[in-house]
């Protein structure tokens, strides 16, 4: 199979003959395996598919061990080179030359995880393409399969290439009757190309929003960082709802050789005012990590901020916390926030022991307890806001912890699928709009077989 499928990827007209003098074995040989040349193709083109789901090609690698090979699109060549507003086109065009001139069509995902829009390419294809399970704008490896199944329904002949980037789709590449090889390689470089062009232009922004913004949630738009990533020992996910309007939530993480650090808050207010208070929060909470801090620093910084900005009472409800990968140890702090909650791989859910913290910004200065627990494999971490446990059902009714229960029994056990099915369930929950800002972050750590 795998002579097949690099005969194929550096020659797509290839015939049975090519195939079997490439792998060694007589035509005969290849027919006792495969009915005709398309079930080969069809097989090729699957376990392809399936290697990329698979993250074979995407694993992290120590330095000095990056893979090499032909790059398809120079991405600092064509960032120099195209104007930013442009490389969708680009992008397009080096696919047709690639796919033989076959129709083309290249997709970002919306802000809200739940449709596929056109930025470029054939009009063949349709504007919007539902997404089966995706994370704010990303698609995660496990719901490609998925999408493949949604395509190969509703566009036979199409081939699907994701633009991966550390481990979740942020678009796709569909092409009708082409090579997949090229295309896969063409999308990967592509998914770096666009995130470095997104600094440059509002078009691929843009393209992933189906309506207009408040101001308050497109400053909240700007400062989440990626939903879906892998860290040390494990997946982090996470989202806010609703993107369009109110923008007082945040998230946010990073990894550095100390471990993961992590944050989420819920500023006073709604709106502008929210948005403003958690924007400068967070800056707070960025800087004082840059600077090497402690949780309690972190703490005593987004306390002092926000008693220096001119908003009376202002204040911030917050989790700050750090993972350390080797150890499997979560360690955080608590001011006025909902506590962590742990599922286990049974399916049951228990908050983290321990009163929290008084909010930051008002009453006294903040002396912070820090707390830690050891995760398990098979156990998931879940941080979740106000808007997502307050949030009142059409019974008049708190969605609370047995909304989240409800919601997780009929999850998968990765990190992306427990968001997604936790924000499909407050979408559902009620027929009035969110009138609060919904956060929900989760946190999977790596079995023994994914580590």
């Amino acid at each position: 199979m795998h002579a097949a499928s690099e005969v194929l990827r550096t020659e797509p007209d290839a015939s049975i003959e090519d195939v079997a003098e490439a792998a060694g074995v007589s035509r005969a040989t290849v027919y006792r395996h495969f009915k005709n040349r398309d079930d080969l193709v069809r097989l090729v083109r699957e376990q392809s598919g399936a290697l990329v789901d698979a993250n074979v090609h995407d694993a992290l690698r120590p330095p000095g061990e990056l893979a090499s090979g032909p790059t398809p699109l120079d991405v600092a060549g064509v960032l120099n080179k195209v104007p930013p507003h442009l490389l969708g086109e680009q992008i397009v065009a080096e696919a047709q030359r690639l796919a033989g001139q076959s129709s083309v069509a290249l997709y970002l995902v919306d802000i809200d995880g739940t449709q596929l829009l056109r930025l470029a390419g054939s009009e063949e294809f349709p504007a919007e393409l539902p997404v089966p399970l995706g994370v704010g704008p990303e698609i995660p490896r496990e719901g490609l399969p998925a999408l493949r199944a949604l395509v190969a329904d509703d566009l036979p002949g199409s081939i699907v290439a994701p633009l991966l980037l550390r481990g979740r789709a942020i678009g796709v590449l569909l092409a009708m009757d082409a090579p997949d090889g090229p295309l896969l390689d063409l999308a990967r470089h592509a998914a770096a190309a666009l995130d470095l062009a997104s600094r440059y232009s509002d078009v691929f922004a843009a393209t992933r929003r189906r309506k207009e913004t408040s101001a308050a949630a497109e400053t909240q738009q700007s400062l989440l960082p990626p939903r879906i990533v892998r860290i040390a020992g494990g997946v982090l996910a996470g989202n806010v709802l609703p993107g369009y309007e109110i923008g007082g939530d945040w998230f946010d993480y990073t990894e550095n050789s100390d471990g993961a650090w992590i944050g989420v808050a819920d500023s006073k207010g709604t709106g502008t005012t929210a948005a403003a208070l958690g924007a400068v929060a967070l800056g707070a909470f960025r800087a004082k990590r840059r600077a090497g801090g402690s949780l309690a620093d972190m703490a005593l910084a987004i306390d002092t901020t926000m008693r220096e900005v001119e908003v009376e009472d202002a204040f911030v409800n917050v989790i700050l916390a750090q993972w350390h990968g080797p150890s499997s140890v979560f360690r955080w702090i608590n001011c006025a926030h909902n506590a962590p909650v742990v599922l286990s791989a049974q399916g049951e859910l228990h908050e983290l022991d321990g009163p929290g913290d008084p909010a930051l910004g008002i009453g006294a200065k903040p002396d912070v307890t820090v707390r830690e627990r050891r995760l398990v494999p098979g156990e998931r971490l879940l941080l979740l806001s106000d808007g997502v446990l307050e949030r009142k059902t059409r019974h008049g009714r708190r969605f609370g912890i047995s909304g989240v229960r409800a919601a997780v029994a009929r999850s998968g056990t990765g990190a992306a699928a427990t968001v997604r099915a936790i924000e499909d369930a407050i979408i559902s929950a009620s027929v009035d709009p969110l009138e609060d800002d919904a956060t929900v972050v989760v946190f999977a750590p790596s079995t023994p077989l994914e580590a």
